[in-house]
């Protein structure tokens, strides 16, 4: 199976960003950072592999923290910054759903999450503004997803191993 989803990503490696005084274009410096660092976990796997619980009897898969992720991305930044409409998109079934013939849906929906969060970031005026949806500060919400993309990131780092057999890097 091809994945046409990811062949728009980039896969390459990035620089940590450096310190600009800036809390809140730091903090959105280290959210794109983490962003990239968590999408790279997909290169090299087929769609099986996205898929798979690798870690048994672990319900979790490189494509489950995707799912997990997308669910984040609309809490804290999309709806929670943005507010409108809170939607679960998978329920309960983030991190143990998924399987080959939801990935394309499952990856568009991750990247359409992140367009919106980016949006409902570049609209509040300052680093203290409340969300629309969970009223929580800027700043406060930018340190939590950085936190989930740091966590995630670790996990999806060892599932990918798990699944491709081998430590690549």
């Amino acid at each position: 199976m091809i994945l046409h989803s990811l062949d728009s990503l980039d896969f390459g490696p990035a620089e940590q960003p450096k310190p600009t005084g800036d809390p809140r274009g730091d903090l959105v410096a280290w959210l794109g950072y983490q962003r990239h660092e968590f999408l790279r976990k997909l290169r090299d796997l087929d769609a099986d592999q996205l898929a798979a619980w690798s870690v048994p009897p672990v319900q979790l898969s490189v494509l489950g923290l995707v799912r997990h992720m997308r669910q984040m991305e609309h809490v804290y930044l999309a709806w929670g910054l943005g507010g409108g409409k809170r939607t679960e998109y998978y329920g309960e079934d983030d991190y143990a759903g998924g399987r080959p013939e939801t990935i394309e849906d499952d990856i568009r929906g991750y990247l359409a999450e992140v367009s919106r969060s980016d949006a409902a970031i570049a609209a509040l005026a300052t680093y203290d503004s409340p969300g629309l949806g969970h009223g929580q500060p800027l700043g406060y919400t930018l340190i939590k997803i950085v936190h989930e993309y740091t966590l995630h990131s670790g996990q999806a780092h060892m599932l990918r191993f798990a699944a491709l057999g081998e430590l690549r890097r």
